[in-house]
C-alpha cells in the first residue's frame, strides 16, 4: 500500500547525442520571449536539422514535446523550460555544450541529482529523500556488485533514504537464499496485488513500466551498467570516486522550496549534495527550523546554535523591515525605490529583495550578508545582477546593495574591484541604517 517509488518522468532517451542536438538548437531561443509562443518554432527547426519528426501543431491543443523538453532538462539541470516564461540555458547546459567530453558532465549531474525534487510533479515521489546513485554505488558494494530486475522492483525502487541500504541490502539478502520458486512466486504475488482506488495495477507493475526510463538515468553515470535487465556496478575511479568519498561523509538530501531553486543549484555544476550547500539553501530563503537543524548536525553547540538563530531572526527582521520601507532606503542610497518582489525566484537562486528605481530606470538586486563570507555573499549578488541585467534589463546596468550588520574590509574590496555600482549598507539592532 506504500505508493513511493523511484519515479523517473517519462520523456527523451537520454544520450549524449539527443540531448545535445536538441539544447543546442533550444539555446537559440534563450530570451527570446514566452516559450509557448516559440515552441512552434523550435519544432521547425528540429526538422530543419533532422533532429525530430515532432509536428509543430497537435490535435485537441497541448504541447507534448514541450513537456518531453521540461523533464529532461530540468531533471538534468540543462535549461529552464516553461511555457509562460523565457528559456534559460544554465552553467552546467552551457558547459554541456562547450565541453570536449560531453559524456562526463552529463554522468556529473546524475551523481548530483536527487529524490524528491520540484522538477518532477508526482506526489508519490516526494516520500523519497535520497540521491539515487549513491545510493545504488553503496547497495551494489554490499550485494556483490549485481542486482536483478526483480530485486530493483521489490526493494531498490522503494528505499525513502540513503540510511536505509544496510536494510535493502539485508532484504536481498533474504531474497537471495529463498529457492527460484518461492522468489517467483513472492513476485508473482507482488504484482497481482493491485491498488486500491486506481487504474494502474500493482505498484511492482508500475515501478516496472518506469524501470527502463529510471535506468537510462543511472547508467547516464558511468558508475552502474545494465546486462540483461540486471544492474551491475563499474569501477569508480578519479572525479566519481572523490564524490562518492565524500558523499558518505556530508552528503545530505536538500529540501528545495520550487524548480528554479533546485534549478538554480542543479544548473550551478560545481554545487555540491551536502550540508553546507543545504545550509545555505535554508539561510538564503530565510528557512530557520531547517537551516537550524543542519547547522546541528554539523556540529554547532548550544551557545553557537543560539547565537545562528538570533542572527537568522535578526535577518528576517531586517528584511521585513527593508520591504515595508523600501522607499526609505532608497532616499540614503539616492534612489527612488520601489520594489519589484521578495525571495525573487530566479534560476541562479532567490534574490532577497528586488527594486527598481524609478528616477535611473535601473533594476535595483539587495542582498543581505546573513553571516556569510564576503566573498560569497559579494559572489551571490554578482550572480543575481548578472541574472537581472541578462533577463530584466536587457543588457542594462543593474545596481546592488548589500546589507549587513557590519561591512568588513573584504566586501569593501570586492566593491571596489566591481565594475558595477554596489551599495554597502550597515544596520544595527535598532534598525537605524548608514551608508557605508
Amino acid at each position: 500500500m506504500n505508493l513511493a517509488y523511484w519515479y523517473q518522468p517519462k520523456g527523451l532517451a537520454i544520450t549524449v547525442e539527443s540531448v545535445e542536438a536538441r539544447l543546442r538548437i533550444l539555446k537559440e531561443f534563450e530570451g527570446k520571449g514566452a516559450w509557448r509562443d516559440l515552441q512552434g518554432d523550435y519544432i521547425r527547426r528540429l526538422q530543419e536539422d533532422s533532429v525530430s519528426a515532432a509536428e509543430d501543431k497537435w490535435e485537441g491543443g497541448g504541447a507534448p514535446l514541450a513537456r518531453m523538453l521540461k523533464q529532461v532538462m530540468a531533471v538534468l539541470g540543462l535549461a529552464w523550460v516553461d511555457l509562460d516564461d523565457q528559456v534559460e540555458v544554465t552553467d552546467a547546459g552551457n558547459l554541456f555544450l562547450a565541453s570536449e567530453d560531453k559524456a562526463a558532465v552529463l554522468a556529473r549531474q546524475a551523481l548530483r541529482y536527487q529524490f524528491s525534487n520540484p522538477a518532477v510533479s508526482s506526489k508519490d515521489h516526494r516520500a523519497i529523500r535520497l540521491h539515487p546513485v549513491p545510493f545504488l554505488v553503496r547497495l551494489l558494494q554490499a550485494v556483490e556488485g549485481t542486482l536483478s530486475a526483480g530485486e530493483y522492483r521489490l526493494f531498490v525502487a522503494k528505499a525513502r533514504a540513503i540510511s536505509e541500504v544496510d536494510e535493502v541490502a539485508d532484504q536481498i539478502d533474504a531474497f537471495r537464499e529463498l529457492t527460484a520458486d518461492q522468489q517467483a512466486e513472492l513476485i508473482r504475488q507482488c504484482d497481482a496485488y493491485n491498488i486500491a482506488g486506481t487504474r494502474r495495477g500493482s505498484i511492482y507493475k508500475t515501478i516496472r513500466l518506469n524501470q527502463s526510463y529510471a535506468y537510462k538515468m543511472w547508467t547516464l553515470s558511468g558508475l552502474i551498467e545494465v546486462s540483461d535487465h540486471s544492474l551491475k556496478l563499474n569501477r569508480i575511479r578519479g572525479e566519481a570516486r572523490t564524490f562518492i568519498d565524500d558523499y558518505a561523509v556530508n552528503g545530505t538530501h536538500i529540501a528545495f522550496a520550487d524548480e528554479k531553486e533546485f534549478l538554480a543549484w542543479m544548473g550551478d555544476p560545481e554545487a555540491l549534495p551536502n550540508q553546507q550547500t543545504a545550509l545555505d539553501v535554508y539561510v538564503s530563503r530565510n528557512d530557520l527550523e531547517a537551516a537550524a537543524a543542519v547547522k546541528k548536525s554539523l556540529g554547532a553547540s548550544t551557545a553557537e546554535l543560539r547565537s545562528f538563530k538570533k542572527m537568522m531572526i535578526n535577518e528576517k527582521t531586517l528584511e521585513d523591515n527593508i520591504e515595508k520601507n523600501i522607499d526609505e532606503l532608497g532616499k540614503r542610497i539616492g534612489l527612488n525605490l520601489q520594489l519589484e518582489g521578495r525571495q525573487y525566484p530566479t534560476t541562479v537562486g532567490p534574490i532577497d529583495l528586488l527594486g527598481y528605481d524609478k528616477k535611473s530606470g535601473q533594476y535595483v538586486v539587495i542582498e543581505l550578508k546573513r553571516g556569510r563570507s564576503a566573498d560569497k555573499v559579494f559572489g551571490q549578488l554578482s550572480r543575481y545582477m548578472g541574472w537581472v541585467r541578462k533577463n530584466l534589463a536587457g543588457g542594462s546596468d543593474v545596481i546592488g546593495v548589500i546589507v549587513g550588520s557590519k561591512i568588513d574590509d573584504k566586501l569593501y574590496a570586492a566593491r571596489d574591484a566591481h565594475d558595477t555600482k554596489v551599495h554597502l549598507v550597515e544596520f544595527e539592532s535598532r534598525m537605524s541604517i548608514s551608508v557605508v
